[in-house]
């Protein structure tokens, strides 16, 4: 399994996902095929935060090529907003959420900072911080969004000493920390009988979760086809993409 591959991944479920909130706001779907849709959705953010974590992984050892990646990131991430805000929630202004990119610049640079410390308790502080940073401007996926990146940050750190099996286990393991926290979050912190709501209420879209375990696993190292315009595709599909479905929505009425 490429990178290449895991980009085309991402890039069609989240394509899925939007597509059909788009048209389930103006009615052309049914609930069914909505949520369908929205399930196979959840395949994207985490092989999203997969391939940053991989990208850091290269990175890291290259400041310079660190700043300019976390500046695209910040870049992406202001050109993204007005798009989200608009396709998300009616309006260009909304500030009470904020895209999902600026949760990928938080874990960017959460794991920047970390890589430059070799204390290991300063690295989890780091990583906390980075999750309340996320949690505080509520970015999309917010904590666990940023705890998933750390996670594929420590997997990917490793996983070439790993057989098949030990890579099957580690990524069960990091997906399981990462839905049951999302979960946790998004009941309010509550207790165990607030946390096995949200996991029933949530139950189909834990389905792709557990289906990206082997898929990640399988994940090579390599690159795959490499191409420069492909790549800078990939790089600007979210917001480009977000613009065309706000198009599409006022041309839907």
């Amino acid at each position: 399994m490429s990178a290449f591959f895991l980009k085309l991944f991402a890039v069609v479920f989240m394509l899925v996902d939007h597509l059909g909130m788009l048209l389930y706001n103006h009615g052309r779907i049914g609930y069914e095929l909505y949520i369908l849709m929205r399930t196979l959705g959840r395949f994207a953010f985490p092989t999203y935060a997969f391939l940053l974590a991989e990208g850091w992984r290269h990175l890291r050892r290259d400041p310079k090529r660190l700043r300019s990646h976390a500046l695209l990131l910040g870049l992406l991430a202001v050109c993204s907003e007005p798009f989200y805000d608009w396709f998300g929630h009616g309006t260009p202004g909304y500030t009470a959420a904020q895209s999902v990119m600026y949760t990928l610049l938080i874990g960017f640079c959460g794991l920047w900072l970390a890589g430059t410390e070799k204390d290991r308790p300063l690295r989890a502080g780091i990583c906390l911080g980075s999750m309340a940073l996320a949690f505080g401007v509520t970015s999309d996926y917010r904590a666990a969004g940023v705890l998933l990146i750390f996670a594929s940050a420590w997997y990917l750190e490793r996983f070439e000493s790993w057989g098949r099996g030990r890579r099957l286990l580690a990524m069960l393991g990091v997906m399981s920390l990462y839905y049951l926290f999302y979960n946790w979050t998004s009941s309010g912190f509550g207790g165990p009988g607030a946390l096995w709501g949200s996991l029933k209420a949530m139950s189909w879209y834990g389905i792709p979760h557990l289906l990206l375990v082997p898929i990640l696993a399988m994940y090579s190292g390599d690159r795959g086809f490499r191409s420069r315009s492909l790549h800078r595709c990939y790089q600007w599909f979210y917001p480009a993409h977000l613009a065309l479905l706000c198009l599409a929505g006022l041309l839907l009425g």
